[in-house]
């Protein structure tokens, strides 16, 4: 039998001092079970930081033709397409024909580095791609903040996220590579 989605529900409230962007969020997450819990929330950072009010949450991992998260117009064409991790450069490529704009979230450390370091022509000659690094401070504390419902304030300013719940503070920094 195969192990099913487990599904989170996430109360948001943003204030983006950067863009002048300030809104509430009530997202469903559904964490595919190849999924962990660093990289749901790292969905949900890369959320905050990209906030729109048309960004959707996507099918993600479970889906080759869907990214993490994209923001479609009214007529269903794609403004933005947001991945999470280390596309390769065939998905990078895909993500450029089919959207507006590429974002990509990197966060994890070292293999970011390697990563960056090899697609650096590429992603510097691709004037749709922007890249972003994720970077906190010991994981644990992140997925701490992950529970069945989820209440987080987030404050960003510059290149620094703060996230709040009734418990807990974290800082995340996000800091833009191309």
């Amino acid at each position: 039998m195969a192990i099913g989605a487990t599904i989170y529900k996430a109360n948001l409230n943003l204030s983006n001092l950067n863009s002048h962007h300030y809104a509430d969020y009530s997202l469903t997450i559904a964490k595919h079970p190849s999924e962990n819990e660093y990289r749901l929330m790292c969905r949900l950072i890369a959320f905050l930081h990209a906030a729109h009010e048309d960004l959707e949450l996507t099918k993600g991992i479970s889906s080759a033709e869907e990214p993490d998260l994209w923001q479609r117009d009214l007529t269903g064409n794609i403004v933005h397409w947001i991945e999470l991790g280390m596309p390769d450069e065939k998905r990078i490529r895909q993500a450029s024909g089919k959207a507006q704009q590429v974002s990509i979230y990197t966060y994890q450390d070292n293999k970011a580095d390697l990563w960056l370091e090899k697609n650096r022509t590429s992603l510097s000659t691709n004037k749709k791609v922007k890249v972003f690094h994720i970077s906190i401070e010991g994981e644990v504390a992140l997925e701490k903040l992950l529970l069945k419902t989820i209440n987080l304030s987030c404050i960003i300013e510059e290149e620094q996220m703060h996230l709040s719940d009734a418990e807990r503070h974290i800082t995340v920094h996000i800091t833009q590579s191309f």
